[in-house]
């Protein structure tokens, strides 16, 4: 986000397979209701298994993502308990971005992320864009990441490892460089097998900042090509309310990032004159869009979701949020 606001291996032997025998011929020796009793009892229990791994899993078996930003700035006025109690109460497993500050180490955030990870899929932002340019070189870059993976990586399901890359408004820093050390990163943790993610920053067409153009000037082949997702960040209140035509915008996109899943990065309605009732207005329309291209697999990350939806009693917002993710299977089609 671009302003002060964003805010040892088990051996299974003899005496396992004699385990299950006994099993079978408990069974076998059972009176016939008794066994009936049991068959329906294992029924009941295996449906309503099944079932509620279906309705919190169904985004992922799908390749869907239904993101949410868990921000820097809500640490002194919202509970730890309180964020996870939120997404928890969600009916589908989000995936929750989680923005990383560089004044904080990766070892304390330990526990934030073991928390959120319990009730949500993780996607790590150690770097924000507005923080790029204080890493000043490709080494101090990597350290950030390396430090990250080593504390943080049980709980981690992407890595995001380039923040709205292409921002050199705020970023101020050569885009070689930027797109060097983005590339050192993605070599290591693809090196550790995790999955990488790039967001880039998309500006109304009449601020003359092409993000196509500029992909294609700075970012390696190697990383379009290999590139597990690729986000874009889009803020219609910073771009005096131009609404993309983003069918076209996610096919140029998506040619550019061919075996890669593409998405909306950042979104939000974060001008000081919001409401709820522009917040739930625009946050339903992005939660909504159609399946674009063949790779588009949603996303969105509401920047906000901290301080727009918690508390969440009477919260109309949150609300939205939560109506959203309970009929979540109608979306993307």
């Amino acid at each position: 986000m671009n302003n002060f606001i964003k805010c040892g291996k088990k051996e299974v032997g003899v005496k396992n397979r004699a385990s299950r025998a006994e099993n079978s011929k408990f069974i076998c020796t059972l009176t016939g209701g008794q066994e009936m009793r049991l068959k329906f009892i294992l029924t009941v229990f295996v449906i309503f298994a099944i079932s509620s791994f279906n309705v919190v899993a169904y985004a992922q078996s799908n390749d869907k993502i239904y993101g949410l930003t868990i921000d820097d700035s809500w640490y002194e006025r919202v509970s730890l308990k309180e964020v996870v109690s939120s997404l928890k109460k969600l009916k589908t497993r989000p995936t929750a971005r989680i923005v990383m500050s560089k004044d904080t180490e990766p070892k304390e955030y330990v526990k934030i992320f073991k928390e959120i990870h319990k009730v949500a899929d993780v996607m790590a932002e150690p770097v924000d864009s507005y923080e790029m340019n204080l890493y000043e070189d490709v080494d101090s870059y990597k350290k950030r990441f390396k430090d990250s993976y080593k504390y943080l990586g049980k709980y981690v399901d992407i890595w995001e490892i380039g923040n709205e890359v292409n921002g050199e408004e705020w970023i101020k820093q050569d885009n070689s460089l930027v797109a060097d050390k983005i590339m050192a990163v993605y070599d290591v943790i693809k090196a550790k097998g995790g999955k990488t993610a790039v967001t880039f920053y998309y500006e109304n067409p009449d601020y003359q900042r092409d993000m196509i153009k500029w992909i294609k000037t700075y970012i390696p082949k190697k990383l379009r090509k290999n590139l597990d997702y690729a986000f874009i960040s889009y803020y219609e209140d910073d771009n005096e309310g131009y609404e993309p035509d983003w069918k076209n915008v996610f096919n140029k996109f998506g040619k550019l990032f061919p075996k890669s899943k593409i998405g909306i990065g950042e979104c939000g309605n974060t001008a000081k004159t919001a409401t709820d009732k522009s917040k739930i207005k625009m946050f339903n329309q992005y939660y909504s869009m159609p399946k674009y291209t063949k790779n588009y697999v949603g996303g969105y990350f509401w920047w906000n979701y901290v301080l727009d939806c918690i508390p969440m009693k009477n919260n109309k917002v949150y609300k939205a949020v939560y109506d959203t993710f309970k009929c979540i299977d109608t979306k993307i089609q």
